[in-house]
């Protein structure tokens, strides 16, 4: 009986000290009126360079099947989803052994490949392009050597759905895109 008296009152404080904790912050929100200034801003749906209204539809969102491959090696391969207000990005970073160096040569050489690649779209008024960058950063083949190279590929693409291109770079640095239709 003595416990349950004891847990009654402190339930009881608890529940006060709640109260009491709140009731001056319930007494000035009653009093608060928004104004203008708190309203959220209405963003127009234009396109900023052309200034021409956006598309409101599902014409706005793209789906495409991308491989990177470097020299003969695949770096990445996936599908990418963008729409006219988000673009896609990948990010890669690969640390591994050349397997045609040396034993020794394993032991202090290792084949690094950094990839970006972002895919984005342009609203050109009539129909959407996309704008391809890629940044390949990697360790040169010779066992015996520690040099890197880089290479970049920065252009636009006019791909319809079912279309694919292969976009080629430096160093053997290559990028197949195929746009797909949007999933139902």
């Amino acid at each position: 009986m003595s416990n349950l008296r004891a847990f009654l009152e402190r339930f009881f404080c608890v529940v006060l000290a709640g109260l009491l904790a709140f009731a001056p912050a319930a007494a000035s929100a009653q009093g608060y009126r928004p104004n203008e200034e708190d309203r959220p801003r209405e963003f127009p749906n234009i396109y900023w360079f052309t200034e021409k209204n956006r598309r409101d539809t599902p014409l706005q969102n793209f789906r495409f099947e991308v491989k990177v491959t470097g020299g003969e090696r695949l770096i990445w391969a996936g599908e990418l989803y963008l729409s006219e207000y988000e673009g896609a990005r990948i990010e890669t970073d690969l640390r591994d052994i050349n397997p045609a160096c040396s034993y020794e040569e394993r032991r202090k050489v290792s084949r690094n490949s950094a990839l970006v690649l972002t895919l984005s779209s342009v609203d050109y008024g009539e129909a959407y392009g996309f704008w391809l960058r890629t940044y390949w950063e990697h360790r040169l083949p010779q066992c015996g050597e520690l040099r890197s190279a880089i290479a970049f590929i920065n252009v636009p693409v006019q791909l319809a759905e079912g279309e694919s291109e292969t976009v080629e770079g430096d160093s053997g640095l290559r990028v197949h895109l195929k746009r797909l239709p949007w999933p139902q």
